[in-house]
């Protein structure tokens, strides 16, 4: 009997606590918010709805904030790409027993941010320069980019050739030689934003940014610096005679390219010769480990930027001067692995089908090629460079050893040598060089 009276005495008080309860409204519970990604990208003009998933959501609250701003106060909330940069666009969820959040991490590119560029000389008489556009994931070269950005404008005539290009602080710097003008572009929305029209009386070869305010100009009687801000010419520089080619900083120096004196190292600072370590006969690229390369005939040199100390090992092949119809320089270097690459020059003028690499320290690395081009193909122009964003070699090609109208990028595994994919398209364009962002 007495077990019976508890039980209905126990009964009466889970009751009672059940009623008090209800009159004192619900009972809240922590709300717990999910979603299955909170990491996208979109390209400028699209927009992403974000709807994550809410457990006891009873008597909730929401507000969303994007780089801490607050732009809503709805369970979902769409994102319009505006701008490009990174946001950090955060939902909090709130009730009466307690408060959780969630971010999402997107990135919108530039409208050419999220790719790189292909520079083309141009059909020589025929047609101008252009800059065309890959976009990484797709199996398109979107040609004629900057012609519409910029309607009206062109970079230089039928008988200039756009030839060198390079980003800098978020600016493309285009030269464009044989009396054609430096021109200069926003790299994310390929908007001009300046121009020289004939620098250095319409010989320019190519550029490079040392610092905030400061680049240099090569051309065919020297160099000049450059102020960024302004972009205006100062005097060339004491020293340096004769046509100059590619330049590279590292370190404290400048190295730049002499076709009368070849490798001529510069003060980063002053602008001042420091030293002409070696007759050089193309140059440069900066391998992983840090030392500057370039080729002295058969030799593939190599000197280190704070001691100035050279190198060598010896190629199976000649390099080829560029002096005369000046292209970039064909070689790359790896940013992951110890690895330069050069192009074996083709015999009589015509374009070569053979990339060496160089494994630094193992001078067999040398013995054969490291790519071969397909039957049919030709390196143009630099040919090749390489990408640190995908680990690859991107090689430009023509049909042609001394001419054609189509024309490929085909991407190499860069540490395996392996053909990744090939983009064909048609025309008379000439790549001089590829372009990728810093």
């Amino acid at each position: 009997m007495k077990k019976h009276l508890r039980l209905l005495a126990g009964l009466a008080l889970l009751a009672f606590m059940a009623a008090c309860s209800r009159n004192n409204g619900p009972v809240f519970q922590r709300p717990v918010i999910s979603a299955a990604k909170t990491t996208d990208s979109l390209r400028i003009g699209q927009t992403l709805r974000l709807s994550p998933q809410l457990s006891q959501p009873l008597g909730a609250a929401f507000q969303w904030s994007v780089n801490g701003a607050p732009v809503g106060t709805d369970s979902v909330y769409t994102f319009e790409a505006k701008e490009s940069g990174s946001y950090r666009i955060t939902f909090r969820m709130s009730n009466a027993a307690g408060i959780d959040s969630l971010t999402y991490n997107i990135k919108v590119w530039g409208r050419y941010e999220n790719g790189f560029f292909v520079l083309n000389e141009g059909w020589f008489g025929t047609e101008t320069g252009s800059v065309h556009f890959y976009e990484y994931g797709t199996d398109t070269v979107r040609t004629w980019v900057y012609k519409h950005e910029n309607p009206g404008k062109t970079l230089g005539g039928v008988m200039n050739t756009l030839q060198y290009g390079a980003v800098y602080n978020g600016k493309l710097y285009m030269v464009v030689k044989a009396g054609g003008p430096l021109v200069v572009a926003d790299a994310l929305t390929l908007k001009e934003t300046g121009r020289i029209d004939k620098p250095a009386g319409g010989d320019a070869m190519t550029f490079v940014g040392i610092d905030n305010t400061r680049g240099l100009l090569s051309a065919g009687d020297g160099i000049y610096p450059l102020n960024l801000n302004t972009l205006g010419l100062g005097a060339k520089l004491g020293g340096i005679t004769g046509t100059v080619g590619n330049m590279l900083k590292a370190g404290d120096y400048v190295f730049v390219h002499s076709a009368k004196d070849g490798m001529v190292v510069l003060d980063a600072v002053t602008f001042g010769v420091v030293q002409v370590p070696t007759k050089a006969t193309i140059g440069f690229v900066q391998a992983k480990n840090g030392d500057v390369y370039a080729a002295k005939d058969s030799m593939l040199m190599s000197i280190n930027p704070a001691t100035l100390k050279l190198d060598s090992v010896k190629m199976p092949f000649k390099a080829a001067a560029p002096w005369g119809a000046w292209r970039s320089v064909s070689m790359a270097a790896s940013a992951k692995e110890d690895n330069v690459y050069i192009i074996e020059p083709g015999k009589n003028w015509s374009y070569g089908t053979k990339l060496y690499r160089y494994a630094v320290g193992n001078a067999a690395s040398l013995n054969e090629p490291f790519i071969t081009l397909p039957d049919g193909q030709y390196f143009y122009g630099a040919g090749v460079a390489y990408d640190a964003r995908t680990n690859e070699l991107v090689i430009t090609t023509i049909n042609g050893p001394y001419s054609g109208s189509v024309n490929r990028v085909l991407f190499y595994n860069a540490a395996t040598g392996a053909l990744n994919k090939t983009v064909v398209y048609e025309g008379w364009y000439f790549p001089a060089m590829t372009v990728f962002h810093q």
